[in-house]
């Protein structure tokens, strides 16, 4: 049985607080909202490890440790598979609204296509205490009453972006703001899924939107990420699924099923069941059981 939705979680806890405040900063954290399984968040976090390990899948070397420095933007599905004892972190959320914001006014985006395939930084010690000490200013800033609020935390955060992409520009073999042919491949394959899995679940389907003939495609995407494209579309459809029937309570299951692009509520009841373990209804309720204890 693959694991239900931590509702304690502080992200969770926070999660309408940071929709209307639009970047929160919540330290103590131990761990993704979800354990063992895809979890894909809303928002744009930003992750700051102290302490402990990750184990995340997805990640270049699997491994999230301390002074790592995470950037996830929306959608962007994370399975972690073990989690240290000791893991501490300090998470940044932005909200969607304020995410797409940042992308068209802030020039931190010429680094944004390589976070979806290679999200970590590995800090030296000096740049893990400055960005510390950015972190601690955009704290403040968020706590601010001042009318200005917004435009700060706008320029706070393109600082906090700019310092990361310069660590990770720097950290990257070659040295080049250039994607290379497979990060590109990877970048369109992972936007065409945000943007049509509603419309296709077929690996040929992204094939074709990538130029590409469903094998070149397929060993391609494989060998690069280790994951098959299919992994990819079922990862991300799963983990939507979970943030739907966790958020839109005022949809039933069905206007769900319809929205993730499933012609019957049967096929994706079906699909669900395959990934998860339970079905749709059934991680509903555990999700209202756990809630309310």
């Amino acid at each position: 049985m693959k694991a239900d939705l931590n509702t304690q979680h502080p992200y969770i806890q926070l999660l309408s607080t940071i929709h209307e405040k639009d970047v929160v900063v919540i330290d103590n954290v131990k761990g993704l909202p979800i354990y063992g399984d895809s979890y894909a968040a809303p928002d744009m976090l930003i992750v700051l490890c102290h302490e402990g390990i990750m184990n995340v899948h997805d990640m270049p070397d699997q491994t999230f440790k301390a002074h790592d420095v995470a950037i996830l933007l929306p959608d962007q599905v994370a399975i972690s598979h073990q989690v240290s004892a000791d893991y501490r972190a300090t998470l940044i959320a932005i909200s969607r609204k304020f995410h797409d914001h940042l992308q068209h006014t802030y020039p931190y985006t010429r680094y944004a296509p390589r976070y979806r395939r290679r999200p970590v930084t590995r800090l030296t010690d000096e740049q893990y205490q400055c960005l510390l000490h950015a972190v601690e200013v955009l704290r403040a800033l968020t706590k601010t009453k001042s009318s200005h609020r917004a435009e700060m935390l706008s320029n706070m955060i393109s600082i906090i972006l700019n310092m990361i992409g310069e660590c990770h520009f720097r950290s990257q073999p070659g040295n080049t703001f250039s994607l290379s042919p497979n990060e590109q491949l990877f970048n369109r394959f992972y936007e065409a899924i945000i943007q049509h899995h509603r419309e296709s679940h077929e690996m040929a389907f992204y094939a074709r939107i990538c130029c590409l003939s469903p094998k070149h495609f397929s060993e391609t995407i494989k060998k690069d990420t280790g994951i098959s494209p299919k992994e990819w579309i079922s990862n991300f459809i799963t983990a939507r699924a979970k943030a739907l029937l966790d958020a839109r309570e005022d949809h039933t299951i069905q206007q769900i099923s319809n929205l993730l692009g499933f012609g019957e509520q049967s096929s994706f009841a079906r699909f669900f069941k395959r990934e998860t373990g339970i079905s749709p209804r059934e991680y509903r309720s555990r999700r209202d059981s756990t809630s309310k204890k």
